[in-house]
């Protein structure tokens, strides 16, 4: 955790059962029960905080985004010649016999 002030508290009331496969889940990762939750809730506070500040578009750029799923594709040649390039490499790779 990037603090080590414990000065504030969170209080929770939870099912036997529920509290039971935390308790489970935390030994299997070698946590106290504590660090298994509060790990768990701070992934889940990033995850919903990135969604939130930085996956939030503007009207015009879903627009953009939507226009750019609705177009025709494109051909690259750079990129198509890279993909053929791989597709061969791999082709090659899985065909070759190992030598004994």
């Amino acid at each position: 955790m990037p603090t080590t002030d414990r000065s504030a508290r969170l209080n929770m009331r939870v099912a036997p059962e529920a509290l039971a496969v935390i308790r489970e889940a935390a030994a299997a990762q070698q946590q106290d029960v504590t660090s298994f939750v509060l790990g768990a809730a701070m992934d889940q506070a990033r995850s919903v905080l990135l969604t939130e500040r930085v996956m939030r578009l503007t009207p015009a750029e879903a627009a953009q985004v939507d226009a750019a799923l609705e177009a025709e594709p494109r051909v690259l040649p750079e990129l198509a010649a890279l993909i053929r390039g791989a597709r061969t490499s791999q082709f090659r790779t899985q065909t070759q016999v190992p030598a004994h």
